[in-house]
């Protein structure tokens, strides 16, 4: 029968060889290649399998943590204490001559029934005087010899902690031992053959969650429990599948195989199979494994839900956004546990204050506890920044944070109010732009004919001036005079950064042609930023245009602010 045990360390693995027992590579599995680069198992990191697992290795010696490996399948032969590998040959190469450049004084043996001139590299290999070299006739010591060059090329400048990181691979480097019948190996082994060597904390999790929703007792027979780990483990593939959706790990930021999702049951971000076993899974009973299986699925419902219906698609989106890396778990966590516990539209509700908040500047906890104080002092700071004349040189991320908020907002009043997905992509190629081009503006200092950036104007330069700073007021009606710039609120407008360097120096009219000449080889993206096109159907653009737009803005930010 065969026989697993859970997760054991690799001193445990090595530990099992007994008397002058070995470790049997059989003639029936092919040839050691680690080291070269293969596209389906490590392409996503551009290493070979060598570097990739001594790299994983490094920073779980790093964090302190555990490094989990696919199982290793073997079969015994108690007459020689042999321990046969149907599965696992290419790692336990690769930690035989890991360990041998460490220095590992244990007992380790192998025997390579492949090849007999690899089986005695192995027996005879001295780390120290093993040179790479690439006209090697066989591939195996090829591939020993690469090996070994690339562990001096990783590891070689870490010589004064080769002890510790041996200590740690020891201990902390795991898989699952399974031991089968001798007669099945062959059969076991086709089976197996190409299984990768690093099985990620997620896959761990799938496989404890399965093995646990499955277990047989008198009542449930194993034919019951293939049909369960069948609708389990498809269910479990199509979250994957989701998740694995490129717009959606651009949205979500993140690019785990289930993105936000286990971190969320776990309440952790650092998603640990151990974690996962201490706090879902204490008694790893069926009702158990169950009851976490429906708790992920009704939490993807609710992810699934947010992400289609565009109007908390674009305030989650904003919230991902602008928010830095450590707080958007938190407030995902938050989030969901009010479409939880709330209805639908008090879930809204706050989601809408959050979205309020978070663009000026409160912090998660100042949000959550519904921080009064802290609002009205970063309202003011927003304010005052938003008011600012020379918003463009001194404020330019609060200009940008304000008209992200503008354009997502107008995305969310289509559609009598049921919204249009907004495009996230502008936030990471944003670029403010003049309306009218600061190049044309002039002011005037102590009777000093200046530029835009404030440097003296050569009369020959003031004939490229086609409007004066001073120009730049809005009449009300005396005495409510507004004065603006070029560089303010009201003279600038959200646009990807690409399309900001096509208008240059062109004047109103020429922008507003270009924006709205719609050619489908144009390449300008900004089309969808409805805030910004509300600017571009004006008639005109002219000094007072700039002043009253400014005033708008601040009014517009006033009515969507007030203070408490």
């Amino acid at each position: 029968m065969t026989k697993i045990k859970n997760t054991i360390p690799l001193k445990e693995y090595i530990g099992k060889l007994k008397g002058n027992g070995r470790f049997v590579i059989p003639d029936y599995q092919r040839g050691y290649i680690w080291g070269q680069y293969n596209h389906n198992h490590f392409s996503q990191d551009g290493l070979d399998s060598v570097s990739f697992l001594v790299n994983s290795i490094l920073k779980g010696f790093e964090t302190k943590r555990d490094v989990f490996l696919q199982g290793i399948t073997v079969h015994t032969v108690p007459s020689t204490n042999d321990i046969v590998l149907v599965d696992g040959q290419q790692r336990t190469t690769f930690f035989y001559l890991l360990l041998k450049y460490l220095g590992y004084e244990g007992y380790i043996s192998i025997k390579y029934d492949i090849r007999e001139e690899s089986n005695i590299f192995l027996k005879q290999l001295d780390i120290k005087s093993c040179t790479f070299n690439e006209d090697d006739l066989f591939q195996d010591i090829f591939f020993f010899k690469k090996t070994i060059n690339t562990f001096k090329t990783l590891l070689d400048d870490k010589k004064e902690e080769h002890k510790d990181i041996l200590d740690y691979i020891l201990e902390h480097v795991k898989f699952l031992f399974i031991e089968i019948p001798a007669e099945k190996a062959k059969i076991i082994f086709s089976m197996m053959n190409g299984n990768k060597a690093i099985m990620l904390q997620e896959e761990l999790i799938k496989s404890e969650l399965l093995r646990c929703s499955s277990i047989n007792t008198e009542y449930i027979k194993e034919a019951e429990n293939l049909a369960i780990r069948s609708r389990l483990a498809h269910e479990w593939d199509k979250w994957l599948y989701w998740w694995n959706n490129e717009a959606v790990k651009f949205y979500f930021k993140r690019n785990e195989q289930l993105g936000w999702l286990l971190p969320l049951i776990e309440d952790t971000e650092d998603v640990s199979f151990e974690h996962f076993k201490n706090q879902c899974l204490k008694s790893g009973n069926v009702q158990e494994a169950k009851n976490i299986f429906k708790k992920i699925r009704l939490l993807q419902k609710s992810i699934e839900d947010a992400y289609s219906n565009p109007v908390t698609y674009n305030l989650m989106g904003a919230i991902l956004c602008i928010r830095n890396k450590s707080e958007r778990f938190v407030f995902l966590k938050w989030y969901f546990k009010l479409v939880r516990d709330l209805n639908h539209d008090q879930a809204l509700d706050e989601l809408y204050r959050y979205f309020n908040w978070a663009f000026i500047n409160l912090t998660h906890k100042e949000i959550i506890e519904y921080n009064k104080e802290k609002y009205n002092e970063k309202r003011m700071f927003f304010l005052d920044a938003l008011n600012k004349d020379d918003l463009y040189k001194s404020e330019y991320e609060t200009g940008a944070r304000w008209l992200l908020r503008c354009n997502i907002l107008e995305d969310c009043s289509q559609n009598n109010h049921l919204g249009r997905k907004f495009d996230f992509s502008i936030w990471e190629e944003r670029s403010l732009e003049h309306i009218y081009p600061k190049s044309k503006v002039g002011h005037i200092n102590n009777n000093t004919p200046l530029d835009y950036d404030d440097n003296p104007l050569s009369a020959e330069d003031q004939q490229n001036i086609t409007l004066w700073r001073e120009e730049i007021v809005y009449h009300k009606g005396l005495p409510d005079e507004v004065y603006a710039t070029e560089h303010s609120i009201g003279n600038l407008v959200l646009l990807y950064k690409n399309d900001n360097s096509k208008f240059n120096a062109a004047d109103f009219e020429q922008k507003k042609s270009l924006y709205f000449t719609i050619k489908s080889d144009s390449g300008f993206r900004s089309r969808h930023l409805l805030h910004t096109v509300s600017v571009f159907a004006n008639s005109s653009w002219e000094g007072k245009d700039i002043a009253k737009h400014k005033k708008q803005e601040i009014e517009h930010f006033l009515n969507e602010y007030p203070e408490l």
